[in-house]
């Protein structure tokens, strides 16, 4: 076998798959910019639809705004002067009215404003009173405590004693003897 035959083979092979290869991936981008071409033109007939669309309702948008303003030119006037009116019936409500409620609510609020203060300097020292109150009564209190466990502890203390005094007593009811009267063995 001719390694020359062989390599030559191989050689040609290796150059008709890459011819292949690059064959098919040109086939493929040419599909990809055409599909690309097509979804490019799909957006631009949808923009100019769009936009068609927009020109034709803004157009009557305008005509309508047109229209209102020139219906709110023609009743303009009429509208300022019933406005005018309004406002100096207003200013006349106001002084004639409103303005003395407003100096009665004032010096209603000065007075109840009065109230509260002393309310609250009455709740203050009623706060103050109460808790020393019960400063006063826990005082008494801790003291009754102490005198009475004071009292109870003398009581134990007392009762203990005279409990161990009458142990260390002999009881002989025959004799009647007292003990410092025994005689000594």
């Amino acid at each position: 076998m001719d390694w020359s035959f062989m390599g030559s083979i191989f050689w040609k092979f290796s150059l008709g798959v890459l011819l292949l290869a690059l064959t098919a991936l040109a086939g493929y981008l040419c599909a990809a910019v055409g599909s690309f071409r097509n979804s490019l033109n799909s957006i631009r007939n949808t923009l100019n639809s769009v936009e068609n669309m927009v020109n034709q309702e803004i157009g009557e948008l305008i005509t309508d705004v047109d229209k209102t303003v020139k219906a709110v030119n023609e009743e303009l006037p009429e509208l300022l002067q019933n406005l005018n009116g309004l406002t100096a019936s207003l200013q006349g409500i106001s002084e004639s009215e409103i303005q003395p409620t407003v100096h009665n609510i004032q010096e209603m609020s000065g007075a109840l404003n009065q109230s509260i203060q002393q309310l609250e300097e009455l709740v203050q020292k009623v706060s103050g009173f109460s808790g020393q109150t019960i400063e006063q009564a826990t005082f008494f209190r801790n003291q009754i405590a102490v005198s009475l466990a004071d009292i109870v502890s003398l009581w134990q203390g007392i009762k203990a004693g005279w409990d161990s005094f009458t142990a260390t007593q002999p009881h002989d009811p025959e004799e009647g003897t007292p003990i410092d009267d025994a005689p000594n063995e």
